[in-house]
């Protein structure tokens, strides 16, 4: 069968297309925002605080330089583990490269700022006494943290919503997002939470060790409950997803709410054991967490099998209509195939690998298309179709379409690397043909 023929396309230089895109100016901005959010943050955690208890006035020295640093060191080794694993999840959207900085750096830079301020406030509405952070108490962190962070690292989820509209329909992307933006607000609160013990212990004389116990708050946050706010928050990307899927409008409103609120319910009974229990039964509900942390992640990889299958059957509906061949289809339904197509592109060269992924990109853009045409949640899917179908047959010629039977290429060196073989020369005369 044949297919729709590519139409030409006029791009216009990078730079052009660059400064045309309103993601750029997006990313634009939240550099800004978040270096000034860092700078504050740690203008706060490093000045001296002024407390008076008693009637007596003294004052809690800040976070040194060194201790942050030594909270950095032991800090991203779990924010780079957990960032890959939500990454891996969204296997079907390549080259969203933009939306996971996006994520991330939401998490780690506005979002931290914008809970430490609003959860010191907080506390202070409640009237709790405490040391340097007064959102540091049992009160603060049962009833208004939870509340206030999980507020702040699902925020980025609904404004991708409104921003992308249909576009963010998938459970698996909803939840690499959530899980993104909970992993960055995880990696600078473990930073000031290990600094702030490096600190408390180099000048409290009662404190012991100070090595022994940053390591043991390392092994508790950064490993053993590690899992926590990525956990909290992938049930508001999974409540999410469902309403963005759904047709009722009833949907829409209370699955995004229930996963929510079941974030911050978790999150708060999360922090109230953690405050009251004795380590003993601590233990125990630890390996409760991990039956629920299994249970996503049985649910992820459910819902990532289906997608494969809804991915082959809506572009099988373009391929039985002649407008795309059939190993499209059969090349973007399959993750193995997928890694396969694009690690036989590595080896093409760099220009044949983004081709590539920006191939499966539209290919599964144009799925998700016509799956949100046959749920009814979009009415005028015409132009867009035409358009992605166009893109894809663009980028045939310059990508790696077929994974079955595709074979790596043989490493080949630069031009510039490569000798220059010396050819025969032909010593035998030429004769011009006889001029008419």
């Amino acid at each position: 069968m044949s297919y729709v023929a590519p139409t030409p396309v006029v791009r216009r230089p990078w730079w052009q297309r660059l400064l045309r895109n309103p993601w750029f100016w997006v990313l634009f901005a939240l550099v800004l925002i978040s270096a000034a959010c860092l700078i504050h943050t740690y203008v706060v955690v490093h000045a001296d605080t002024e407390i008076e208890q008693n009637g007596q006035k003294g004052v809690i020295p800040g976070i040194t330089n060194q201790s942050l640093k030594l909270g950095l060191h032991y800090a991203w080794p779990t924010a780079a583990v957990w960032s890959a694993i939500f990454i891996c999840v969204d296997r079907f959207r390549t080259r969203h490269l933009h939306v996971w900085f996006l994520c991330f750096c939401w998490g780690a830079c506005v979002a931290t700022w914008v809970s430490m301020h609003l959860n010191t406030w907080m506390a202070g509405m409640l009237s709790v006494a405490g040391g340097v952070d007064p959102a540091s108490g049992a009160g603060p962190a049962v009833y208004s943290a939870p509340f206030v962070e999980e507020s702040c690292k699902a925020f980025v989820l609904f404004a991708l919503a409104v921003a992308t509209g249909r576009r963010m329909t998938s459970v698996v992307q909803t939840v690499s997002a959530a899980g993104l933006s909970a992993i960055g607000f995880a990696f600078v609160e473990n930073i000031m939470y290990y600094a702030r013990a490096d600190n408390y212990a180099r000048v409290t004389a009662s404190a012991g060790d100070p090595k022994q116990a940053l390591m043991e708050l390392v092994l508790l946050r950064g490993v053993y409950t590690s899992f926590g706010h990525p956990l909290f928050t992938s049930m508001t990307g999974i409540g999410l997803a469902l309403g963005l899927r759904s047709r009722s409008r009833l949907v829409r409103i209370f699955a995004p709410t229930t996963g929510f609120v079941m974030a911050v319910v978790g999150h708060m009974l999360f922090n109230g054991f953690s405050s009251v229990l004795p380590m003993q039964a601590l233990k125990k509900l630890w390996f409760v967490a991990l039956g629920v942390v299994a249970s996503v992640v049985v649910f992820i990889v459910i819902r990532t099998v289906r997608e494969g299958k809804m991915i082959r059957h809506r572009l099988g509906d373009y391929v039985k209509a002649g407008w795309l061949p059939a190993s499209d289809a059969d090349t973007l339904s399959a993750l193995r195939r997928r890694q396969w197509a694009t690690l036989v592109a590595v080896s093409q060269g760099p220009r044949r690998w983004w081709r590539t992924l920006e191939f499966l990109r539209v290919g599964t853009d144009l799925a998700y298309l016509r799956d949100a045409v046959v749920r009814g949640l979009d009415d005028d899917p015409g132009p867009r179709q035409i358009q992605l179908i166009n893109r894809m047959n663009v980028l045939r010629p310059m990508a790696v379409t077929v994974a079955r039977g595709a074979k790596l290429s043989k490493p080949r060196l630069p031009n510039i690397l490569r000798r220059r073989r010396n050819r025969p020369v032909n010593h035998e005369l030429q004769w011009a043909p006889p001029q008419a």
